[in-house]
């Protein structure tokens, strides 16, 4: 019976340290995943700045293309 029971707390121990690893890993990730977030809200507002940009530079070209040396 002493042999079952020191068997268990073995495997007790194992398990816990596996635990205590997939928790840590669980962290690692999540600040990761919250790294990326961060990166993809920097893209958006970057790709909404440069559609903008770009709608001006195209009201800009028709007003220039409206001139009388272009008509």
């Amino acid at each position: 019976m002493a042999e079952i029971k020191e068997r268990f707390e073995l495997l007790l121990e194992e398990i816990r340290g596996d635990v205590k690893l997939v928790l840590e890993g669980h962290g690692v990730l999540d600040k990761k995943i919250d790294d990326v977030k961060d990166l993809i809200k920097e893209v958006d507002t970057k790709v909404e700045d440069t559609k903008k940009a770009v709608k001006e530079i195209g009201r800009e070209l028709k007003e220039h293309v409206r001139q009388p040396a272009h008509a």
